[in-house]
């Protein structure tokens, strides 16, 4: 079973299966970078928190002149793709070590429903300039087709009980989060991909919920489940989808 959260202690769901986590995340569309540039005055500095393998900071490093990347987990920095404008660094989303008044944006891609949210709004307000931008955006469930999308009904039933308590946040579309700040009207977006049935399998492994569910029962749930989406893919490459949930603030 999951971990309790308590929150007075880091929250690191993902170290230990960090090379399935790397392989099993999505990317973003460029639209949603555009978008988040368009909010910022200047394009010096983002903060890329809890990057995970670094999927957002690469992206971010095309339209800023420095990105740093922060993770507490070392072994996902680790998976990271160099870049020489991302400064990769093992840090907390509550104590980053950046100095103040010198972020233009702070992104959190899939991730904010881990932390605690009252230090990181401190941190969050500390390091941002006057004018700059805080972003945060997450997605729950990917978007396949009907046969396929009854499936994955069935493989949730069965994690359902292994997630951790913060998951509900993101779950719920991060309606409870308020930050002190402005927020920005944001448009909707979408993350998309061309997946095989491997590569989708591969993002059901990079849940929480479904490495709980295997260190409690000792069983790849996604094994189980092979040969059932097996039967209603596709051949080949299918388009795969996830509605974003993103909500934007400025400073000051």
């Amino acid at each position: 079973m999951p971990p309790s959260d308590d929150m007075t202690q880091i929250q690191d769901h993902f170290s230990s299966i960090a090379s399935q986590y790397a392989v099993g995340r999505i990317g973003y569309p460029e639209d949603l970078y555009r978008f988040l540039g368009a909010q910022c005055h200047e394009h010096g500095l983002a903060w890329d928190c809890a990057t995970g393998s670094g999927q957002a900071a690469f992206d971010l490093a095309r339209m800023f002149t420095k990105v740093i990347a922060t993770d507490i987990s070392k072994e996902l920095l680790a998976l990271a793709p160099p870049h020489p404008r991302i400064s990769y660094r093992v840090a907390s989303a509550e104590k980053s070590g950046i100095e103040s008044d010198s972020v233009d944006l702070v992104t959190v891609a899939q991730a904010l429903h881990w932390f605690d949210l009252t230090q990181f709004w401190a941190e969050a307000t500390r390091v941002l300039k006057n004018g700059g931008a805080l972003a945060f955006w997450g997605y729950n469930w990917p978007v396949v087709a009907p046969e396929v999308d009854r499936v994955l009904e069935d493989f949730k039933a069965v994690i359902h009980s292994s997630w951790p308590e913060r998951s509900r946040i993101l779950h719920e579309g991060y309606v409870s989060i308020n930050p002190p700040l402005h927020e920005i009207p944001s448009p909707s977006f979408e993350a998309s991909a061309q997946w095989e049935l491997d590569d989708y399998l591969a993002h059901l492994r990079s849940w929480s919920a479904t490495r709980y569910h295997c260190e409690h029962t000792g069983e790849d749930i996604t094994k189980q489940f092979q040969p059932a989406f097996a039967g209603v893919w596709r051949d080949g490459r299918v388009p795969v989808k996830w509605p974003l949930i993103l909500r934007t603030f400025r400073m000051g």
